[in-house]
């Protein structure tokens, strides 16, 4: 099998064992804190009896399902396809689209909203229930400690949230060092605890899985919605592949993280034999009664982490969303002169904020969060294995048969996980659910009512060419100066020159035409940026290319003017653009609350002066209403 558009990225540079180190702190976080609630989760989904038979079960689904969804799927196959070094759901509906391996783009822009829309709802109860079941450890040491718990979870979220504004790099420079301490204390606990249990040992034999699952079968097949929980996070393996590389994540897998968490679970399931009392909190029953303190510190730090990582997850694909026209343009600051990755946006930030907090406070618990967890990555793991079926039988050729024989188990584990977390809609899976459901609304709204928009702007059907060769056979002077004209579409006449010939009946002695273009790729060659098109000696078509990673402006365009000798300085410039306000009408393109909705969106969307980082005392605005 081969590798898609593979290319090892930017972010990547650096000395090796350093890059290793960062991925266990950035990459793992989400995963190496399921140890925490997964175990106790299963029980209390299946309301099984502590046994040998059901431990043995468990923790051998727990050993596969890992095996299976991270490592074959996620760390051997689904990483061998990236776009331009990127991997993710966005970056593979991307790909998939520039492959043209679908007929209808509708298809995969239904996939992004929904991808995107589950990562969301991943981002909102990761934190909540990663620090909650950290938290929960003082419980286990004090047991009047229990009304604190909550109160003590949102001051730590608040206190996350209210960071985030800083960037994430300063804190990251000590993500690497404590996971891999967070890594080591798993093992090591895990061993301590098999070590007074071996034959815990034999939950490497499949048997003990498909045994457990064929004995109990529907509480059996109810119980794989807490053994999703265990591989929460193995997403993070392809969406974090731009920035550490596919080779460094693979081997953090394989040498650090894998052993951990197997050793771990096996350590818990073997306290579970010898003390079935300890299902109350079976992660914490493995460590010393002197050793607890310490080890709730480390374990609250590991869940601050696993927190970071999520939402950092959630800017950078909001910021991506954005440029590919799914979500209104908010401000996206960036944190890092060094890593582009790193952003930050204020008004996503409050929204997580609320409604992390909203969830601790809703359910109060890891174990009544765990119920809501898992649909939304099980959602995306599910959303992935179908595109990369695609891609193995479009791109690569693969044969019917192969395809069969690998991924159908995937796609059939996948679906179970899937239906498994449905079934616990009124638990709280309904959470999960609301959560995709507004989301996909929301951007549903958006796209809609930009058509709309767009189909009613009929003067960019018009040839950009012969609009000014008419145009000069009725005035032929310009005045002094370059005027920069933004236009959605290349080649097509933007709405800011229509209305400006309308009102001003004059054109200046250069005036450029300017689209952006976001491509289907992470990043865009210096010498590919900008593509030129002379439409007379004082008219050009200019269309400024940029990737979906990156930040479209408007000095790296005036720059190249001046380089390409068609303007002289940065001061002969003006900027034109149109601003298109939508009011409500009697036309049946969006109605009622979503009519309200797309209005209200418009109204905060940042303008395109700042998105575009236009000089305010370069910018000409003129507003144009649209009727939707």
């Amino acid at each position: 099998m081969r590798s898609t558009h593979c290319k090892q990225n930017r972010h990547t540079s650096g000395k090796f064992p350093t890059i290793f180190i960062a991925t266990l702190g950035v990459v793992f976080g989400d995963i190496g804190t399921s140890p925490l609630y997964a175990l106790k989760s299963c029980f209390t989904i299946s309301h099984l009896p502590v046994n040998e038979m059901n431990v043995l079960g468990i923790i051998s689904l727990f050993i596969w399902a890992l095996f299976l969804v991270v490592w074959l799927k996620y760390a051997l196959l689904v990483m061998r396809v990236d776009n331009h070094g990127e991997g993710g759901i966005l970056a593979l509906t991307t790909l998939c689209h520039k492959l043209k391996l679908f007929h209808k783009t509708a298809y995969l822009i239904v996939f992004s909203i929904i991808g995107m829309a589950l990562f969301f709802g991943d981002g909102i109860i990761t934190p909540a229930i990663s620090v909650l079941s950290a938290v929960e450890g003082l419980d286990i040491i004090e047991k009047n400690f229990s009304p604190y718990v909550v109160p003590i979870t949102i001051g730590i979220l608040t206190l996350l949230f209210a960071i985030q504004k800083h960037g994430s790099g300063s804190i990251g420079l000590f993500f690497g060092p404590v996971m891999t301490v967070w890594f080591l204390f798993l093992a090591i606990t895990g061993i301590m605890n098999i070590i007074d249990s071996p034959s815990m040992l034999k939950a490497f034999n499949p048997y003990y899985a498909l045994s457990f699952l064929m004995h109990h079968q529907f509480s059996g097949i109810a119980t794989l919605g807490g053994v999703v929980l265990v591989v929460t996070g193995g997403e993070a393996l392809y969406a974090d592949m731009g920035h550490f590389g596919r080779r460094s994540i693979q081997l953090s897998w394989g040498t650090v993280v894998f052993p951990a968490l197997i050793l771990n679970y096996l350590g818990q399931g073997a306290v579970l034999l010898n003390n079935p009392e300890a299902l109350i909190n079976p992660f914490y029953a493995l460590i010393p009664v002197w050793a607890l303190y310490p080890s709730v510190i480390l374990a609250t730090i590991a869940s601050i982490i696993a927190s970071q990582s999520i939402i950092s997850g959630i800017f950078t694909i909001t910021s991506q969303a954005i440029l590919l026209g799914y979500l209104p343009r908010m401000r996206v600051v960036h944190t890092s002169a060094k890593q582009i990755g790193q952003v930050y946006i204020g008004s996503i930030n409050y929204i997580l904020f609320a409604l992390t907090v909203g969830a601790t406070l809703m359910f109060g618990s890891s174990e009544a969060l765990a119920h809501a967890y898992g649909l939304s990555v099980s959602g995306v793991m599910l959303l992935t294995g179908i595109l990369i079926i695609f891609m193995a039988y479009k791109e690569w050729h693969w044969p019917l048969w192969r395809l069969s024989v690998i991924f159908l188990p995937m796609l059939v584990l996948d679906g179970l996980f899937v239906i498994t977390n449905m079934m616990k809609l009124f638990e709280g899976a309904w959470y999960a659910i609301l959560v995709t459901a507004i989301i996909y609304f929301v951007v549903s709204v958006w796209m809609k009512g930009n058509k709309a928009l767009e189909d009613q702007k009929t003067t960019q059907r018009t040839d950009l060419a012969t609009f000014l060769n008419n145009y000069k056979k009725q005035y032929k002077q310009r005045i002094p100066g370059a005027a920069i004209f933004l236009s959605r579409q290349a080649n097509k006449v933007p709405s800011s020159l229509t209305i400006h010939l309308q009102h001003n009946k004059f054109l200046h002695e250069k005036a450029i035409f300017l689209s952006f273009s976001i491509k289907d790729s992470p990043f865009v060659l210096p010498k590919e940026r900008f593509k030129k098109t002379e439409l007379d000696k004082n008219s050009y078509n200019v269309d400024a290319s940029f990737g979906f990673k990156e930040s479209p402006n408007i000095n790296s365009v005036i720059h190249y003017l001046i380089e390409e000798d068609i303007i002289k300085s940065y001061d002969d410039v003006s900027v034109f653009l149109s601003k298109g306000i939508p009011v409500a009408s009697n036309v049946r393109t969006l109605q009622g609350f979503s009519e309200k909705l797309y209005i209200y969106l418009v109204s905060i969307s940042q303008n395109a002066t700042d998105f575009y980082k236009i000089p305010h005392h370069k910018v000409i605005e003129l507003g144009i209403r649209y009727k939707i």
